[in-house]
């Protein structure tokens, strides 16, 4: 073998280490970002149809539905909060500061807690906590899946766990 045809192929193979490099780099990226706009778009439609859901049953006085939720994977835990006359912050039962300062500095009243510790606070209207003696209740999803029961009082929903 001559010595130029040598030096053409290490030139071949740099050339071709160089271009899989990049195609694997752009690979890894673009499913990288497909995961990230596909949790996005889970976040999304679960925000939605609670939302609507905490709507529809708010006007309908009297009825109980139970509903199933999947939620995301990187929410740990979904929190609902009761305001109401007399509703003493101190009793709120959370673990979570920023709840805390949330529902004492805005109206939201539903808390979704993600794995980091960080929140997403939310208001779907005017809620009743389902549960005796409490104005704050907190559910873990189970195999990402919530599970609760929605009663409609004309003017908003009473919340429990199912």
């Amino acid at each position: 073998m001559k010595k130029a045809q040598i030096q053409g192929q290490v030139f071949v193979y740099i050339l071709t280490l160089v271009i899989t490099g990049a195609i694997l780099i752009f690979g890894y990226n673009a499913v990288k970002d497909l995961i990230e706009r596909s949790e996005q778009v889970e976040m999304a439609n679960f925000k939605t149809k609670i939302n609507s859901d905490f709507k529809n049953m708010g006007s309908d006085y009297g009825s109980v539905e139970t509903k199933t939720y999947t939620v995301p994977s990187k929410i740990t835990e979904v929190c609902f909060f009761q305001e109401g006359e007399g509703t003493l912050y101190e009793s709120i039962n959370s673990d979570n500061p920023l709840i805390e300062d949330s529902i004492k500095d805005t109206d939201n009243n539903f808390f979704l807690i993600f794995r980091d510790g960080s929140i997403d606070p939310i208001n779907l209207g005017k809620i009743k906590v389902n549960e005796e003696n409490k104005n704050f209740i907190c559910i873990k999803p189970s195999g990402n899946r919530l599970r609760i029961t929605l009663e409609g009082l004309g003017d908003g929903v009473s919340v429990g766990m199912a």
